[in-house]
């Protein structure tokens, strides 16, 4: 039971103590496993219809194939343009423990927000600003790890790109990302706070407007 559902954080806690952990595998753009992709609308029509034990058990099954190594399960992959609202570095207290992670915005549906997990990112300066907008492609590998229901029928998707060596930002920035060795399964989902749906940048809008949108695909080893 406990190798067959790490996902649980007292199975996980007990996996780790006793060093029975699979290695989170660290894929490349050749290695990534193939998976379903959904835009915004696609992704919101998807989990909309789920009920809360529903969408629990759908969350469970989206880690426990993270910490496995997509060994049973496809990978749902996450599309679309997205418009930044807050970044911050993670914390111990966070899932990822190391890092950076950002909470963005659909750009095409506002109903859908993502947070883009980037494990192991050392830059001391935040990747993005709010504001911002970046693209995921196929090639970003960002695979979903969590979808939680918020209110005025809006979701949010944790994903975090497969492909960790290198991943590349329009401009040759290079964004050099790692597994994590080691997870805090009894920390909060999703990792970052609902803006609420009012959020608004109109105070920089003429920033906004001006930003380019970025790329963001694994860069080619």
């Amino acid at each position: 039971m406990i190798f067959s559902h790490p996902e649980k954080p007292f199975h996980y806690k007990m996996l780790a103590k006793f060093k029975k952990l699979t290695p989170i595998r660290p894929y490349t753009i050749y290695t990534a496993p193939n998976g379903k992709s959904f835009g915004p609308r696609d992704i919101l029509a998807e989990f909309y219809p789920y009920n809360y034990e529903q969408l629990s058990v759908r969350n469970d099954l989206f880690k426990r194939s993270y910490l496995k190594n997509y060994q049973h399960e496809q990978p749902v992959y996450l599309l679309g343009n997205f418009r930044v609202l807050n970044v911050r570095p993670l914390a111990a207290s966070d899932v990822f423990t190391s890092g950076w992670i950002v909470r963005a915005r659909s750009s095409e549906l506002e109903d859908v927000d993502v947070e883009l997990v980037m494990p192991g990112l050392t830059k001391e300066t935040a990747p993005f600003a709010t504001g911002d907008t970046f693209n995921l492609q196929k090639r970003s590998y960002a695979s979903t790890l969590h979808v939680q229901r918020m209110d005025e029928d809006r979701i949010c998707v944790t994903v975090v790109p497969l492909a960790y060596q290198a991943l590349a930002k329009t401009g040759d920035e290079v964004l050099t990302l790692t597994p994590p060795d080691l997870l805090n399964m009894e920390a909060y989902w999703p990792i970052t706070r609902d803006p609420g749906s009012e959020f608004s940048m109109s105070a920089n809008k003429s920033a906004v407007d001006a930003a380019p949108s970025v790329d963001v695909a694994a860069a080619k080893p």
